[in-house]
């Protein structure tokens, strides 16, 4: 493929949430010679396209209602239009690169790998995307809650139930689309890093693309990117690349979680987690009391959402004066 064709094929990678490990899959597969990353560290694309999906809805029941022939069809052909304007998009902008930085060599490469940590919106990706390659990145959502919790501040209850509703989007999502060899494959965190080149390899077979092209070895070796492992106190997590070390474990974040944590976790997202195929940790003793506890704290919860609901206005009037003021010194 060469530049006059001025098109490569585009593969996403989205990620369950936040601190997946998606920029680690990205510059895995990139390590192929026939990949090369988006010009958008994170395009978000699939994560805002209910408002593309409403939009197509929206236009197929005014067709319905003008007696318009096929329209469920002419809604699939619309949903696939506005795909293949998005996939333009992530062209015009890699070639926008080229120009600006010749950043691309003259021969393009296969694949052009885009990725976002989300799977908001991921019942629409083969509406949009129909012959697009997807994968999916899991990774245990104990570490996930940590290693944002560590990175960002987020709170662990929130993280928990948001990594709970992605888990059930993909769940509901694999029941929805007939898997073939071809069009999905979802690839779990903790076997790409303890598996590498195993992983590699399927992912690679998944791809078609030449396993004898691929530096396996180097691939084991390199660096470490945005890791929690990494961050110092209140400094930023660093997106520059760090040496892996002998005792960097990434899958170890929650190993110090206390009984209350792994209590609460498993009462949130316990059977997502076993879904997944990641074990809860159980303990005996005190069950009642456990039980009692996290009634307690999902009747808080539930108060702090009403709360945050019945105030969000409120918030966003006073942002929008707040703003408003600023603009007018």
């Amino acid at each position: 493929m060469n530049k006059a064709d001025n098109k490569c094929e585009i593969v996403f990678i989205l990620g369950i949430m936040p601190r997946s490990g998606t920029h680690f899959l990205a510059n895995l597969l990139c390590g192929h010679p026939d990949c090369k990353k988006s010009v958008l560290a994170e395009d978000g694309l699939v994560a805002s396209s209910s408002l593309l999906a409403k939009y197509a809805d929206v236009s197929n029941r005014e067709w319905e209602k003008d007696g318009v022939p096929e329209a469920n069809r002419a809604h699939g052909l619309l949903l696939k239009s506005i795909g293949d304007g998005l996939l333009a998009f992530l062209q015009n902008i890699r070639q926008d690169g080229i120009s600006k930085k010749t950043s691309f060599p003259d021969t393009l490469p296969r694949y052009l790998v885009t990725k976002t940590p989300q799977v908001i919106g991921l019942e629409n990706f083969f509406k949009l995307f129909p012959q697009n390659k997807l994968l999916i990145l899991v990774r245990d959502g104990r570490a996930v809650v940590e290693s944002g919790n560590i990175s960002f501040n987020y709170n662990r209850e929130r993280s928990s139930r948001q990594w709970r509703d992605a888990a059930n989007n993909i769940i509901r999502f694999t029941k929805d689309t007939p898997q073939t060899p071809t069009n999905y494959l979802i690839v779990k965190y903790e076997e790409l890093h303890t598996q590498t080149e195993q992983e590699m390899r399927k992912i690679l077979l998944f791809m078609d693309l030449d396993p004898d092209k691929y530096d396996f070895k180097k691939a084991l070796d390199m660096p470490v990117v945005g890791s929690s492992v990494f961050k110092r106190g209140d400094k930023a997590v660093s997106w520059l690349p760090v040496v892996k070390t002998a005792d960097f474990d990434p899958l170890a974040r929650a190993s110090g979680w206390t009984r209350k944590q792994h209590e609460r976790f498993n009462r949130i997202a316990g059977p997502q987690l076993e879904h997944f195929g990641y074990r809860p940790v159980v303990f005996d003793g005190n069950k009642q009391w456990w039980v009692l506890l996290n009634l307690f704290m999902d009747a808080r919860e539930c108060l702090s959402r009403l709360l945050r609901k019945a105030t969000w206005p409120v918030v966003r009037r006073f942002k929008a004066l707040k703003n408003s003021s600023a603009e007018c010194k």
